[in-house]
């Protein structure tokens, strides 16, 4: 019986180290382009796409701005159909004038 024993606990202590000496891969977060911040900006290949969005989000632009920093985005500073102000940000790097010389 003890050798029995003795013999499971060896095999599954050798298992357990291969299992265990294996890292499990975690599949990277990507986040959803939903233009909430610069890191989920919604990328547009020119400004006139970044209107027909805002408009199918049932949003009004108010004014745009310009974000240099981390790369290039334009911010469209909105109000939703409750009056409610709203940033939609846009990721223009595949277009911006000049973004092609930090690649």
């Amino acid at each position: 019986m003890r050798i029995a024993l003795a013999m499971v606990l060896a095999t599954s202590t050798a298992a357990y180290a291969q299992i265990s000496s294996n890292p499990i891969s975690v599949p990277e977060v990507v986040p959803i382009p939903d233009g909430l911040s610069q890191v989920t900006a919604i990328k547009v290949t020119d400004v006139a796409e970044e209107y027909k969005i805002a408009k199918k989000m049932k949003l009004r632009p108010m004014s745009q701005s310009l974000v240099t920093t981390g790369g290039y985005y334009d911010v469209l500073n909105c109000v939703d159909a409750a009056g409610k102000p709203r940033e939609l940000w846009f990721d223009i790097g595949s277009f911006f004038p000049g973004s092609y010389q930090t690649k």
